[in-house]
């Protein structure tokens, strides 16, 4: 990683451990409750059984790592990786049956092939090296495990979605303000990653080059995506 990126990283990480405590909170307010919904159909699409691995990167607070559990039974395993010390704090007390452990995605501590399935809910967006990162989830998926993403797109075009465009640019980092002092800078911050992530179908073709065969879901009128990617070796 570079000294721009490592930077940049650095700065992440400071504005994620800030608004940790009231992160779910937050997610609750802002999304109508919908992200618990996005979540546990993450889940479902990871296709897990008992006693099978999965990893739950960028795992925040653990939310996506807990909806796992159910699936892998209490002879499976459930990790959680991210970069925050203070969300990994508040997951650790949360779901004491996950193992999490504090690192950079780019560079997964575990053997090639060794995983059933990936998640990340809302974490690609924020990631300097999308590309490192993508890859090395692919590493250490066994041939035929799902890399599950969830993260919002970029609003489609029409009179809702303008609508859209100005609640998540205007109207959340205005009531965050309000709700916190200086939190508003965070949900800025969220609008323009969303505005400058890859469109699906563009983040689809980069998966399919990276050996994954793509299937893309589009939630609660495009606001959110579901990207379901199968190792094909």
């Amino acid at each position: 990683m570079g000294v721009g990126q490592q930077a940049r990283a650095d700065r992440i990480r400071q504005m994620f451990d800030q608004v940790a405590a009231r992160y779910d909170a937050r997610n609750r307010l802002f999304s109508a409750d919908r992200d618990r919904a996005w979540r546990r159909r993450a889940a479902h699409h990871a296709a897990l059984r008992p006693s099978q691995t999965a990893f739950d990167l960028c795992t925040g607070t653990g939310k996506l790592a807990h909806e796992l559990l159910s699936y892998v039974g209490p002879s499976g395993r459930v990790v959680g990786i991210d970069f925050s010390p203070a969300m990994l704090e508040l997951a650790r007390r949360r779901e004491p049956q996950v193992e999490f452990r504090l690192g950079d995605v780019t560079q997964l501590n575990e053997p090639d092939a060794s995983v059933d399935a990936v998640t990340i809910a809302f974490g690609l967006r924020n990631l300097v090296d999308r590309d490192a990162a993508l890859r090395e989830m692919l590493r250490v998926l066994r041939p035929g495990g799902r890399l599950v993403i969830l993260e919002f797109a970029p609003p489609p075009g029409g009179l809702l979605m303008r609508a859209y465009r100005f609640y998540l640019s205007r109207v959340m980092p205005a009531v965050a303000g309000l709700l916190t002092a200086g939190e508003g800078s965070a949900y800025r911050y969220l609008a323009e990653t969303v505005e400058a992530f890859p469109e699906p179908a563009e983040l689809a073709q980069q998966l399919e080059r990276l050996g994954f065969t793509v299937t893309v879901e589009r939630l609660t009128l495009g606001i959110a995506t579901l990207h379901i990617a199968v190792r094909r070796r």
